[in-house]
Order: C-alpha cells, then structure tokens, then sequence
C-alpha cells in the first residue's frame, strides 16, 4: 500500500482530447440506430406475440403495427437529438444536462 497516486499537474488542453466532430456524429449515429433497432423491434415482436395470443386477424395485426412506427419514430428522433447534444457538450468539456423529453428541444438553434 505504499503506492503513490500520480495526478497530472494541470488537466489536459482542449485541443489535445481525442474528440472530433466525425467521431462524436459517429457516436450519435451509432446510438440512434441503436434505439431504431431497439425500440422497432421490441415493438413488431410484442404486438406480433399478443395478436397470436389473441388470435386477431392478419390486417388489425398490420394496422397496430402501422401505428406502433410513431412511437419508435419519435424516440430515434429525439436520441439523435439528445446524442449529437451530448456530444456537443463533452467535446466543450462541460457535464451532461438532465434530459428534456421534447422532440423538438434539441433542434432548436442556440
């Protein structure tokens, strides 16, 4: 236990982190199709389960499917926000925020 702990003299410069605007887009992209996946395919797999667990026709099947894309829709749209947001915000070395659940939140200019 006689280790000693090293600690830089000064945080490191701005320009010298490992971020880059092509590395936090592929950050962003990376999860936002991750939630498209996710959330699409929890989606088709449970109103596919319940309609043959209920035995509805193929049609209210489709129909229900149909409608389940605005949900899945607006969370890809709001992770890509919050993401490219987040990014944004590492790269300039400040903390995360608490989300805001608005769609349009993180499109807004500022």
């Amino acid at each position: 236990m006689d280790q000693e702990i090293i600690k830089p003299e000064a945080p490191p410069k701005a320009g010298s982190q490992g971020f880059s605007r092509a590395g936090g887009l592929m950050a962003a992209v990376g999860a936002t199709l991750l939630m498209l996946c996710f959330t699409g395919s929890a989606m088709v797999a449970t109103v596919w389960a319940f309609a043959k667990l209920i035995g509805v026709p193929d049609f209210v099947t489709y129909a229900v499917m149909a409608a389940g894309i605005v949900p899945v829709v607006w969370v890809t749209v709001w992770t890509a926000g919050r993401a490219w947001h987040v990014e944004r915000l590492l790269a300039s070395q400040q903390d995360v925020d608490v989300p805001v659940f608005n769609m349009t939140y993180y499109f807004k200019q500022r």
